[in-house]
C-alpha cells in the first residue's frame, strides 16, 4: 500500500509541475484572466485510499479562499489559488466522541473544461468541468475526546496532496462578471497521520465563485 501510495504521490506532483509550466505559458500567450473569490462548504471524512468513506462520520468543513481563472480558449482554462480548508474526521470509541480538525492551506491546480452558447446555453452561461491535483500545508490540528481538547501538530504530516473534482455552472452577473456555482470533490492521496496508517483525507463540498 506504501509503494502505491508513494507512486500516486509522484505522478501528482507531476502533474502540479506540469499544469504550473502551463499556466506560465497561458500568461505569456496573454490569455484572458480573471480573478475571485470563492466560499463553500461541505463534508470531510477518512478513510482508505481510493475509498469514499470508512466507517467513520464526516464533520462540516467550511472553504475560503482566492481563485485566479486563465481562459486559454473558448472551451478551455486553467484555475488555480490559495485556499483555507478544514479537513478531519468525527467517530465514536468505547462511547466517547471523538473529532480531529485538521487546518489547511491549499494550492489546486486544475483543467477546466466548459460548454456553452453553442451546446445550447444563455449568453454567459457555462457548464463546466474541472480536474486537477493539489498540494496542502497544515496549519494546525486539534483533537476533542467529548469536550476535552489536545493538539494534534505531532502526530500528523505537514503536507497533503490529492486530486480535486469540480462540477457547476458559471452566470454572468453585474457587468463583466461570473458566478461559479459548483459541487466540488477532494481524494487525499497522503497519509494524514504519522501514527494511524491507511488514512486519507476526503471532503465533498458546495461552493460560490465570484469571479471580476
Amino acid at each position: 500500500m506504501k509503494q502505491k501510495t508513494n507512486n500516486l504521490r509522484k505522478g501528482l506532483y507531476s502533474l502540479m509541475l506540469v499544469g504550473v509550466l502551463t499556466m506560465g505559458i497561458s500568461l505569456v500567450s496573454s490569455a484572458q484572466m480573471s480573478y475571485g473569490i470563492k466560499i463553500g462548504a461541505g463534508a470531510a471524512c477518512q478513510s482508505d485510499l481510493l475509498e469514499l468513506a470508512n466507517n467513520c462520520d464526516v464533520r462540516f468543513s467550511p472553504t475560503i479562499g482566492l481563485v485566479g481563472k486563465y481562459q486559454i480558449t473558448e472551451g478551455f482554462a486553467l484555475k488555480s489559488g490559495l485556499e483555507y480548508q478544514q479537513k478531519g474526521r468525527s467517530f465514536t470509541e468505547d462511547n466517547l466522541d471523538v473529532t480531529n480538525k485538521l487546518q489547511y492551506l491549499s494550492l489546486p491546480v486544475k483543467a477546466e473544461f466548459s460548454a456553452g452558447e453553442k451546446a445550447g446555453f444563455k449568453k454567459g452561461q457555462r457548464l463546466y468541468f474541472a480536474v486537477g491535483p493539489y498540494l496542502s500545508y497544515m496549519l494546525d490540528a486539534e483533537g476533542k475526546l467529548d469536550d476535552a481538547k489536545f493538539n494534534m501538530k505531532s502526530d500528523t504530516k505537514d503536507f497533503d496532496a490529492g486530486l480535486g473534482l469540480e462540477l457547476g455552472m458559471e452566470f454572468p452577473v453585474f457587468n463583466q462578471k461570473a458566478l461559479q456555482v459548483g459541487l466540488n470533490y477532494d481524494m487525499g492521496f497522503v497519509e494524514v497521520y504519522k501514527s494511524e496508517p491507511d488514512l486519507h483525507n476526503k471532503m465533498a463540498s458546495i461552493s460560490l465563485g465570484l469571479l471580476f
